[in-house]
């Protein structure tokens, strides 16, 4: 019961870490140091971090020893170093004896990885190359790179940190017992299929993926050739009078698909994209004059409403073209 406690409260461990923050205890908020002086104290807080196995209780005295951030000056310009992650992992290391095996690895890769910066950043390197990188930087594309992280960034860093943490206790403890870690392998499948299910069910039924396929109808006609093909272009040219080119495309088509439809083209199919009623007809053999006009008029009104670009008049004037092909006259 209490290893589940501390799972849970896992979740809440970033909010806690804020809060102790504020109150530091005795520790400055920044101490400025040179490039050997932070070398030095790496090495010192790497030494105190390989002691803790053996020491454990001094985790809380190298804490407080660690200020809130270093601010590392050196010839081209002063690093500041944030310690607000790695004082939180001591406290957590003093506060949660049964996850020290894994609070610990984790800070000595992270001070082992800035020593290591930190020197190879003191070897000399090519003047010329450092001076090269500065003018990069300081261009004008480069002017709203942070160098110093920001408070959400380490607010971010640290919620991430713990939920990892989190989670790899959750699959450590659901490995260790064959029937929890089968019921949560089976129980993540059902959620991902659960939610795919959901996301499909809610883009079908939304207003937005209805309209991609539908036409412009009246209360009870429910395919194309209900309203007759004469009164589909009457439509198209009375919104082209108006001015409303892309409605006029949008009408032009269903008319040729309505006058096809009542030639006996295909069955009626209030649900057949505009893509399948090309392939409808390109397998009916007496159509074989239509199949061109009917592409060049799907692909006018897949143009200008379904990518929902510009129409114009010229545009419905070649719809009408295609529409006469057909046989709209």
């Amino acid at each position: 019961m209490r290893r589940k406690i501390r799972l849970a409260g896992a979740l809440f461990i970033p909010f806690l870490l804020i809060a102790s923050g504020a109150a530091s205890d005795a520790a400055p908020d920044s101490k400025t140091l040179s490039l050997s002086e932070y070398q030095q104290e790496l090495s010192r807080v790497d030494k105190g971090l390989k002691a803790l196995p053996e020491r454990p209780e001094g985790a809380e005295a190298l804490r407080e020893s660690i200020p809130q951030a270093w601010d590392v000056a050196t010839s081209a310009r002063t690093f500041h170093i944030d310690n607000q992650v790695l004082r939180a992992d001591l406290e957590s290391y003093t506060n949660e004896k049964e996850d020290r095996g894994d609070i610990l690895p984790e800070m000595e890769l992270a001070v082992e990885a800035e020593l290591d910066g930190a020197n190879q950043f003191a070897v000399a390197a090519n003047d010329s190359a450092r001076s090269q990188l500065e003018r990069i930087l300081s261009g004008r594309e480069y002017r709203s790179l942070s160098r110093i992280q920001s408070p959400l960034e380490t607010l971010k860093e640290r919620l991430l940190l713990a939920f990892v943490r989190f989670f790899s206790k959750l699959f450590r403890l659901a490995g260790a017992h064959p029937k929890v870690s089968l019921i949560f392998l089976w129980s993540t499948i059902g959620a991902i299929v659960l939610g795919f299910a959901i996301w499909i069910y809610l883009l079908l039924r939304s207003s937005r993926t209805r309209a991609a396929y539908s036409y412009p109808r009246e209360a009870g006609e429910m395919f194309p050739s209900a309203r007759p093909w004469q009164q589909w272009l009457l439509d198209a040219k009375h919104a082209a009078d108006r001015g409303q080119s892309r409605d006029a495309v949008h009408l032009a088509y269903w008319c040729g698909i309505s006058y096809l439809e009542s030639a006996g083209a295909w069955k009626p199919d209030r649900a057949r994209t505009p893509r399948e009623y090309l392939r409808v007809l390109h397998q009916s053999k007496d159509a074989f004059a239509r199949k061109e006009p009917l592409e060049a008029l799907t692909r006018s009104f897949e143009r200008v409403w379904y990518a929902q670009q510009a129409a114009s008049a010229e545009d419905f004037q070649l719809s009408l073209a295609q529409l006469e092909k057909i046989g709209c006259r």
